[in-house]
């Protein structure tokens, strides 16, 4: 009987650590704080310029509403502080996040405290629109 037990219990803990091994490792296009964090040495400005060609290759404007997938995506978060290089950093569910700001948005932020609760949107690695809570 013991034995038998033993015997359940190895091979119980070699699936479940296969497993999470498997969970681990996948894909994990869901986690938008991560990509964020990977796309942090994309430029803004050429960005816009990779949007206009695309609705110009579709015969649209690039002013037509935007997709959910160029949608910015809407996050709340805990104002950190402002960086000399004009990067803002928020601390968020998955770790402390850095993203580039206009300079309208450095001068916003410029007199929050640290630890002030915000909302912001983002697209990529550029803040596009942020306000406390």
């Amino acid at each position: 009987m013991k034995n038998r037990l033993v015997k359940n219990l190895t091979y119980t803990a070699v699936v479940l650590s296969l497993v999470i091994l498997a969970t681990a490792c996948g894909s994990g296009s869901n986690n938008a704080g991560d990509n964020t964090a990977v796309n942090a040495s994309t430029n803004a400005a050429g960005d816009n310029a990779v949007d206009n060609s695309a609705a110009a290759n579709n015969g649209s404007s690039a002013n037509e509403t935007v997709s959910e997938e160029n949608a910015p995506t809407e996050v709340s978060g805990v104002f950190n502080g402002i960086n000399a290089d004009k990067t803002v950093e928020i601390e968020t569910g998955v770790g402390p996040l850095t993203y580039k700001v206009s300079a309208e948005i450095a001068d916003k932020v410029a007199t929050w405290e640290k630890g002030t609760k915000i909302k912001y949107q983002y697209k990529e690695d550029t803040i596009t629109a942020i306000d406390k809570e």
